[in-house]
């Protein structure tokens, strides 16, 4: 039978909208997940995720080389998340309706320009600003196109592992880039070390092609789900909001732990972003199916109270312990990503996942930006440790929201009727 043909019966199976659907039922034998194609995605993220996570070093680029405030530090990475709020909406409704691989390929050669154009960088100005924004895009369109990519093409049993695996691209060349930029960057300068990010994101760019769709591309009659459909639903609202504030968490660890470690005579801050790392891909292989096991909603609401412990700790951070606080987060991180984002996206239906997954991802870079202004001027007045304390506040909101949730959790999973339509007024 036709791929497209045989896609669009199953779409028909499944209605117009499966986005509501309650979770399948692992079978006693799971279906295969590591198929060629999946391989050769997790391959291109990779390489993408060393060009991303080279810059992971960019605050002790900014205070070491060009002299940058706490809050000048904050604002570029509040352009990052400026970018992935405005681009990545707009990613999710452009891979949902005109395919997913060339949007991977418009963001890898995204990254390419927005990597070696730090090359020119030599003072603070607009062009950091605008290299960083252009980042952001970069990141949106690959890492939205490559999650509806892998949503496509997992089993729906195995659609926690599957989006762990993906995460765990990223992960892992949060530990190797950084440690590789930062040896770089002390032995011949900055400016190799952005030329090495562009070369990675170049092969990104060249696998880019060897990717293939897992799904026919709408018809034009069909009733496509609009963004503001998916958006304004109460499941939609309730899940952003935790998204956004454990973002705001998140960028705080990444951006402002590095400063802060300079101010208490590190010079080198690796160690932190080895240890995340290394535990968060260590409980991603070793656990990595135990999430679809043991339920995503209980080990969401687990992790993200060790995402509390985690950033408060960093308030009182010293030498000694910023190894060991990496690798508590890294536990933190590598499980909850998974399962919140599983959580999220079951049931979602083909024409609806780059839209579903967009608007948390967005969510969570729109906290990351947004805690970088408003946490950088924090730095600047009351000092670092103030700034995980503030940081350690939103985690447990989050927290507390997503335990509420899960007493709606009815409505979440209520099932929609073959022949309702994406507007139906049960998703409201």
């Amino acid at each position: 039978m036709d791929a497209s043909l045989a896609l669009r019966g199953r779409r028909a199976a499944t209605g117009a909208s499966g986005y509501l659907r309650p979770p399948v039922t692992p079978s006693p034998t799971l279906p295969t997940l590591f198929t060629p194609s999946f391989i050769r995605l997790l391959v291109l993220q990779t390489t993408f995720g060393l060009a991303y996570s080279a810059f992971i070093l960019l605050p002790k680029f900014l205070k070491t080389e060009l002299a940058a405030t706490p809050w000048e530090i904050g604002a570029v990475a509040a352009s990052f998340g400026a970018a992935t709020t405005l681009v990545t909406p707009f990613a999710g409704v452009w891979v949902d309706r005109f395919g997913r691989r060339s949007f991977v390929s418009w963001g890898a050669l995204a990254m390419v320009f927005g990597s070696i154009g730090f090359v020119a960088v030599d003072s603070m100005g607009p062009l950091v600003y605008a290299l960083r924004f252009l980042q952001g895009a970069a990141f949106s369109l690959a890492f939205v196109a490559g999650g509806a990519l892998v949503t496509d093409q997992a089993p729906p049993e195995r659609l926690g592992q599957a989006i762990g695996l993906y995460g765990l691209t990223m992960l892992s060349t949060n530990a190797v880039a950084p440690a590789l930029a930062e040896s770089i960057a002390d032995q011949v300068g900055w400016a190799p070390a952005f030329v090495a990010a562009g070369v990675a994101a170049a092969v990104a760019f060249a696998l880019s092609f060897t990717l293939r769709e897992h799904r026919a591309p709408p018809e034009p009659h069909e009733d496509v789900p609009s963004l503001w459909s998916v958006v304004r639903t109460r499941r939609a609202l309730w899940y952003m909001s935790i998204s956004g504030l454990g973002g705001a968490a998140f960028g705080a660890m990444f951006t402002f732990s590095q400063p802060f470690a300079l101010d208490l005579g590190m010079t080198h801050v690796r160690s932190f972003f080895f240890a995340y790392a290394a535990m968060g891909i260590l409980v991603r292989l070793g656990l990595g199916s135990f999430v679809d096991r043991a339920g995503r909603a209980k080990i969401s609401v687990f992790t993200l109270a060790l995402y509390a412990v985690c950033v408060f700790w960093m308030a009182g951070l010293t030498p000694e312990t910023l190894p060991w606080i990496g690798a508590a987060f890294g536990v933190a991180h590598g499980l909850f990503y998974p399962a919140f984002n599983s959580l999220v996206m079951e049931g979602a239906h083909e024409l609806e996942r780059g839209k579903v997954y967009a608007i948390f991802i967005g969510a969570f870079n729109a906290g990351w930006g947004v805690s970088g202004i408003a946490l950088g001027a924090v730095a600047e007045i009351q000092g670092y440790p103030t700034v995980f304390l503030w940081a350690g506040l939103a985690v447990l909101l989050a927290l507390a929201l997503l335990i509420s949730a899960r007493e709606i959790r009815g409505e979440f999973r209520r099932v929609r009727p073959a022949t309702g339509s994406a507007h139906d007024p049960v998703t409201r």
